[in-house]
């Protein structure tokens, strides 16, 4: 394991706080006018799924843990989770619904990601930067709506609601942020 210091806490990384493995969702380094600056975090246990608001004063120094990504391929899911397949020694892992959450909408089938392993335990999926979905329903766009870039629902091919521009239409290839969950573009 890795000491670093507060300051270069970033989101994404992987912390031991108090004998538990947490994501970092969220950082903010505040310097107060008066005391000693700190690093505002939001954490979240990897485990049980529970968020942590966690300020570390900016000389303290925490466990970074380092982690193994394997790249994966996505099967399918079921009641029991989501299936995926080690592409090089094609050993299956199913991980639970609740370790996924709201990533399971960004999930392609026989699409490739790479899973985050603490020891032989899965941390985290990593998601691409965007997704393309086919859009599925599309309600018709309201003639002289100009005020601004008005945005209204769609939905896509994986039962997803996007909120995309009066454009878009059914049978459209948008891409979407999985971030965000906001629309990018359109594919050509």
């Amino acid at each position: 394991m890795e000491q670093v210091v507060a300051t270069q806490i970033r989101v994404g990384m992987i912390l031991k706080v108090d004998g538990d493995l947490y994501k970092v969702n969220k950082t903010q380094h505040v310097t107060p006018g008066k005391g000693v600056a700190c690093m505002q975090t939001k954490l979240k246990n990897i485990f049980n799924g529970k968020n942590l608001e966690k300020r570390f004063r900016s000389a303290d120094r925490v466990e970074r843990v380092s982690v193994m990504t394997k790249p994966m391929q996505y099967l399918y899911d079921d009641h029991n989770g989501f299936h995926f397949m080690d592409t090089e020694t094609f050993d299956q892992i199913t991980l639970g619904i609740d370790f996924v959450g709201d990533k399971k909408w960004y999930l392609v089938e026989e699409q490739t990601y790479l899973v985050a392993f603490y020891e032989a335990t899965p941390v985290d999926i990593e998601l691409p930067t965007t997704v393309e979905f086919t859009v599925t329903l599309a309600p018709p766009e309201i003639r002289k709506a100009t005020a601004s870039s008005s945005l209204r629902p769609i939905e896509v091919d994986n039962g997803m609601t996007v909120q995309a521009p009066a454009f878009i239409k059914e049978g459209d290839r948008i891409k979407v942020n999985p971030e965000t969950g906001e629309y990018v573009e359109r594919v050509k």
